[in-house]
């Protein structure tokens, strides 16, 4: 089981200048290592600072890279369609150097209309690219070259220099939040990556659909599902549920504008059926209800206990192959907030989560 901390990117309103909204971010991912976090993964936004803006998140993990000794750095995710394979196999074996061996890829095909437009690129395409560009970039981390025919990234035979360790492309994760990408993770082999959006047991054909897959296609290795929950830490049950229903939905409200979630352009996008339903559901329970209940969703709002006891039985129902991931700074909050959610996560639960994890390996094994 991996702990993992993701910064959200998000300046909503743009209250902070930008230095200091890039400085306030930095400064939370260094901090997690000295609070037993195992890893920090950045996602790859684009174009809208209310929502997550990290046009690049080889930086700031080269950046954290740098000023940690055993953090491990993921992308959480390289958004293949928006990034030549050529040179998301050089920057991710270039990172995996330079960290001295603690990369994690992480690859993703992104949702959003908004940042599909602006690139200039069909987002009925996205799964297209997305498989090429995909097999591509893992046999590139296996086998130091290249190369690929495919329709959207024809590429001669070329080496990745410098070049990448083999082991690179073992531990792989991949962004599933529809049914079809979480069957694309288990095709690949991939440790799922998906964002709780409802209760974990709701989310089970999802999950299943992936385990499946990875079973059938990967017989010699295990599933492993990482949820990333959003977290607002507080001694108090009461305070907890009070701030993070605040921000939260602020956040949740940015996710619904960012990629259009009540719009109806889902219905003609190849690849999108699930998202074109969940589109329909949530004009139909509207805005309020649907983030009352995303943030009742969450797993990490509540006193540190609460969120052991909340862990825990998301064990007893997926088993031990599970990570957890959380979001700790988003929805307009100040940095000292989310520092302290931080804070009590780290001293108070991740001890806790550490010893359910041993005793539940235990226990399968």
């Amino acid at each position: 089981m991996k702990i993992i901390y993701t910064p959200v990117w998000q300046n909503p309103g743009s209250k902070r200048s930008a230095r200091d909204f890039v400085r306030e971010e930095i400064e939370l991912m260094e901090l997690v290592e000295g609070l037993g976090f195992d890893a920090t993964f950045s996602p790859e936004h684009h174009f809208d600072i209310d929502y997550s803006a990290c046009p690049d998140n080889f930086l700031p993990l080269s950046y954290i890279a740098a000023r940690t000794t055993t953090l491990q750095v993921g992308l959480g995710a390289v958004i293949l369609p928006w990034n030549d394979p050529l040179r998301a196999a050089e920057k991710l074996s270039f990172l995996d150097h330079l960290s001295d061996g603690r990369c994690l890829v992480g690859l993703g095909r992104g949702l959003a209309k908004i940042e599909y437009d602006h690139f200039g690129i069909e987002m009925s395409s996205s799964r297209g690219r997305f498989d090429e560009a995909a097999e591509m970039v893992i046999n590139a981390l296996r086998t130091g070259y290249i190369e690929g025919d495919g329709p959207y990234y024809p590429q001669k035979r070329t080496p990745i220099h410098p070049k990448p360790r083999p082991a690179l492309a073992d531990e792989l994760y991949s962004v599933g939040m529809s049914p079809d990408s979480a069957v694309v993770a288990g095709e690949l082999g991939a440790r799922l990556l998906t964002f709780v959006t409802k209760p974990v047991p709701d989310m089970l054909p999802l999950i299943e659909g992936y385990c499946a897959k990875y079973a059938d296609t990967h017989s010699d290795g295990r599933s492993h599902v990482v949820l990333d929950d959003f977290f607002l830490v507080r001694e108090s049950a009461d305070e907890a549920l009070e701030l993070g229903m605040l921000y939260a939905s602020n956040y949740f409200k940015t996710v619904v504008r960012h990629y259009e979630m009540d719009g109806t352009h889902f219905e003609n996008a190849k690849g999108y059926t699930a998202y074109a339903e969940d589109a329909k559901a949530l004009r139909e329970a509207g805005i309020d209800a649907a983030a009352e209940a995303y943030v009742n969703a969450q797993v990490g709002i509540g006193t540190p206990a609460q969120i052991v006891e909340r862990i825990e039985e998301r064990f007893k129902l997926l088993g031990p192959e599970i990570s957890q991931a959380g979001c700790f700074f988003y929805g307009g909050m100040s940095k000292q907030a989310a520092a302290h959610s931080l804070e009590l996560f780290g001293q108070q639960a991740i001890p806790a989560i550490r010893e359910l994890a041993r005793t539940y390996v235990t226990e399968e094994s």
